[in-house]
Order: structure tokens, then C-alpha cells, then sequence
């Protein structure tokens, strides 16, 4: 029995599929690979439905399509086929590109709490966020340190990519690290509440005691360090 899909997100998904080819390209070496034909769409959400009965799941949302986009993340629902050859329903976050940057001022490393509204919490961090359209890398790395602790970069040196993982999220950024000679107030309007200055050994202290959870600061210190930067 096929599912009655929602056909205004399923046509708003192939005007995606046109835009952004690059999003629905199934690896030559295999994997999972993402159906775009309606009708193999249909079967597998026939197939996810019929699983999740067997299971004693929810079975009344099966849509395919674009669940929800703005300027900052695309969240996705994809009908997919597994390498064991079995079909079924795949949900993906797409996040735009972004950077992160470790600011040095002199001895000291700086860092932002800032709140997290997924998290509902507050969380200190490194300085990152989302590059602009037809903005480099580098020159968001900038914007980021001036908007987000009020710094000029008189340095500005590459430390590589990285990913938070997950088999939903598609989300890569580009690592920095940054010096500096001052900072300033912070951006309230980002949900920064202070800007905090602290040695590498006290960042390393903070990290050890679960002071500093967040991912992309994780592992932007480690390859800072591994760089021979800190």
C-alpha cells in the first residue's frame, strides 16, 4: 500500500536535488545510497513502515522530502537503499560551511560562554560560526574573532577540517589558529555572555573536568597542540 506522501516537500526535494547535486551523489565504492525516483521513494517507505510495525514503532510519519529549511541548516528526510539491500528512511542535517578559530593573546588562550539554545545551556567555547555566501574560509575566520570577541587577526594559520560526526549530520568545518593583541566587549546579540582568557593548562584542566564539552573546541586544542601552535 503506498504511502500518501507530501507532495509539496517531495517537489521543494528535487528543486534541492537540482540545486545541490553534489548532496544526493552515491559513492562509486557503495554504502547507502540515497533513492531520488518516486517510486522507489514509495517502496521504501512501504518497507520503513512495514519495519516499524514489526517493531511496535510509530508508523504515521513516512514523509520524504525537505522537513524544514532557513539560511542556517536544511534538515532532510531521504529514502535509502542499505548495503544489505533493504530500503528505508534516512533523516540528514545539512549545516552550510563554517569555521572555528583558537585565539592566542600572549600567553593565554580565548575562549566565549556563550548559550546554547539546543542545548539550553551555557557552553565555553572556541570561537566559530557559519561562512556567508561566497565568503572564504579565512576571511569568515576574521569575521567570526572580530564579531565575537572584537580581535583583528594579525596571524591567521590553517590546522585542517573537521566533522562532529553522526549519522545524521553533514556539517564540515575548517580549523584556525588566530593571533591576537586584544579583545573586546562580547556579542550579546550571539548569546555570548563573557569572553575568558586562560592559559593552555588551565584550558587543559577545564577540559579534563568537563568545563569544556563542546566538540569543535575539543578537538581544535588538540590539533592546536599537535601543530606545536600552543
Amino acid at each position: 500500500m503506498a504511502y500518501n506522501q507530501d507532495n509539496d516537500l517531495l517537489n521543494e526535494y528535487e528543486a534541492l536535488q537540482r540545486e545541490r547535486a553534489d548532496l544526493f551523489r552515491n559513492a562509486a565504492s557503495g554504502g547507502i545510497d540515497v533513492l531520488t525516483e518516486r517510486r522507489a521513494i514509495g517502496g521504501a517507505q512501504d518497507e520503513a513502515r512495514t519495519a516499524r510495525e514489526r517493531r511496535g514503532q510509530p508508523a504515521d510519519d513516512l514523509r520524504v522530502g525537505v522537513l524544514a529549511r532557513d539560511r542556517y541548516m536544511t534538515i532532510l528526510r531521504d529514502a535509502v537503499r542499505f548495503p544489505d539491500g533493504s530500503r528505508g528512511l534516512y533523516n540528514r542535517i545539512i549545516e552550510g560551511r563554517s569555521v572555528a578559530v583558537l585565539p592566542v593573546l600572549g600567553d593565554r588562550l580565548v575562549l566565549v560562554r556563550l548559550f546554547r539554545h539546543g542545548l539550553r545551556d551555557w557552553s565555553l567555547e572556541f570561537p566559530r560560526g557559519g561562512c556567508d555566501p561566497g565568503e572564504t574560509a579565512e576571511a569568515a575566520a576574521r569575521r567570526e574573532l572580530m564579531e565575537e570577541i572584537g580581535s583583528e587577526a594579525i596571524d591567521l594559520v590553517p590546522i585542517g577540517e573537521f566533522t562532529p560526526g553522526g549519522s545524521s549530520l553533514s556539517i564540515m568545518a575548517k580549523f584556525f589558529v588566530a593571533r591576537i593583541e586584544a579583545v573586546g566587549a562580547p556579542d550579546l546579540a550571539d548569546g555570548i555572555g563573557a569572553i575568558v582568557q586562560a592559559s593552555v593548562d588551565e584550558v587543559e584542566t577545564m577540559i579534563g573536568n568537563s568545563q569544556i564539552i563542546d566538540g569543535f573546541s575539543l578537538s581544535i586544542f588538540l590539533r592546536a597542540r599537535l601543530a606545536g601552535l600552543i
